[in-house]
């Protein structure tokens, strides 16, 4: 939101608006930024009488700019990891999962939840996203779709004063604006609007390849209002266009390919042995870890490592640790190379202890190695009162067992016991994900999916 000394201007996502907050800053003296993304009803009170302006997109082509731009860079944002199942489901799965994402229905509830946990409680810490936990049940209608109740969030419904300009126009409808304004300085910005490129925009194809006779007819019931008020319409592509893919490449699969949150793997072990080796641990061997350093999320825990990569998806080296347990791993090893294939490898084993009394709050994994890994869990130490809870399913595992989860779908464990939790984890990925150079934490970027990146192109 930027607020001028003639009007204000509302910044919808994904409608150019970063371009134009920046050119106001830098050329309308007087100028002032209130937050990022935030809706009318946020405006300060000297601005609330003056005239306010917003952008508004092509729903079919606002939908894809909104996947393609999440999808495609390393970009936190919680709404696009729960309604892509963590990135597992493709653009016609997860737009409609975004479509519906305001109906009352069972589904939604666990979506919403899942939102609301990832959310901060105010702006001041929202990242620029413009939500907060009490924005969610603002989405709640069983006709209209996500777009229309954001239009309506940001920019009120039926004021006068609120100024929407189409983004297919968006010079021409500017200029008349600020003209109708009075802008003195309107020649300044729109000269250089024409020269700046636009931000965060995706490289991608015309929205019409990329919707199916469904999908796209499921938009135009949704967002019908602001078809019909905004004269838009779904247009065919120009002839011989390029349609780039709207992913960066083929991800790993998570929990074979299925829409469930946990998969059994095989049948329950027997890690007595490996139990008994891990309760002579010492709190010295336990203090070693980083992980409630590195990680705010897991700040009750603490990990033993047997294998690691350092996050680098690169072939990972052993700690003394795996000599140590070693023969008592093994067999779970070779029950999960039968699962998941010998193509592949493991990139990290750890044990992990959560402590008694604690949880681990609703997360997403994100970056390259974690989105491509294959995550299993395996509990050492465990009772009833451990709950998991994996896209707002929550089961209670017994030792032994042997779960995929996904991972990279929002999740979170609650130990309410008077005994601390210790899992066994082990991260799979397959040989052809590798990468060549030894660099941690690296986001999801196209970049990492093409063979000059990978260790075997």
């Amino acid at each position: 939101m930027i607020c001028t000394p003639t009007f204000s201007f509302i910044h919808l996502h994904k409608t150019g608006g970063q371009t134009i907050s920046e050119l106001l800053l830098n050329h309308i003296p007087g100028s002032k930024e209130i937050g990022y993304h935030l809706p009318v009803t946020h405006l300060p009170l000297q601005a609330k009488s003056l005239p306010v302006l917003g952008v508004i997109r092509n729903p079919w082509d606002w939908y894809v700019s909104w996947y393609a731009f999440n999808n495609l860079r390393g970009v936190k944002n919680p709404l696009f990891n729960i309604v892509s199942r963590g990135k597992q489901a493709g653009f016609n799965e997860t737009i409609e999962n975004l479509l519906r994402y305001p109906e009352i229905n069972a589904q939604n509830e666990i979506f919403k939840n899942s939102h609301r946990a990832l959310l901060p409680e105010n702006f001041e810490n929202d990242g620029g996203a413009g939500f907060t936990k009490d924005c969610v049940d603002f989405f709640r209608s069983n006709e209209k779709g996500y777009y229309s109740l954001l239009v309506e969030r940001m920019f009120g419904e039926g004021s006068e004063t609120v100024n929407v300009l189409r983004f297919e126009r968006l010079a021409a409808e500017l200029k008349s604006m600020m003209n109708l304004l009075e802008v003195r300085e309107a020649g300044e910005f729109l000269a250089a609007l024409d020269q700046q490129p636009r931000k965060n925009s995706s490289a991608r194809g015309h929205y019409a390849h990329y919707y199916d006779d469904e999908l796209r007819d499921l938009v135009a019931e949704k967002e019908e209002s602001i078809i019909q008020r905004f004269c838009y319409e779904f247009e065919a592509p120009p002839e011989n266009s390029p349609a780039p893919p709207l992913a960066p490449g083929k991800r790993v699969k998570k929990v074979g390919d299925q829409r469930v949150n946990f998969l059994s793997i095989c049948e329950s072990q027997d890690v007595s042995a490996l139990k008994a080796k891990v309760a002579e641990l010492t709190e010295a061997d336990w203090t070693e870890s980083d992980r409630h350093t590195q990680f705010d999320i897991h700040k009750e825990t603490q990990s033993i490592q047997l294998l690691g990569d350092d996050m680098s998806h690169t072939l990972p080296q052993k700690t003394r640790y795996f000599d140590l347990l070693a023969d008592d791993v093994a067999p779970i090893i070779e029950r999960l190379k039968e699962h998941f294939g010998h193509q592949g490898v493991f990139l990290r084993a750890l044990i992990a202890r959560l402590n008694a009394h604690s949880q681990i709050k609703p997360h997403v994994d994100k970056g390259y190695s974690l989105i491509n890994c294959n995550r299993v869990h395996i509990p050492l130490f465990t009772n009833d009162k451990v709950q998991f809870s994996v896209g707002g399913e929550s089961r209670t595992l017994k030792e032994g067992e042997v779960w995929e989860i996904n991972n990279a779908d929002v999740h979170a464990v609650t130990n309410a016991s008077d005994s601390p939790r210790i899992h066994l984890i082990i991260d799979w990925a397959p040989r052809e994900t590798l990468l060549r150079e030894k660099k941690p934490f690296r986001m999801d970027l196209p970049m990492f999916y093409r063979s000059e990146f990978r260790l075997h192109s």
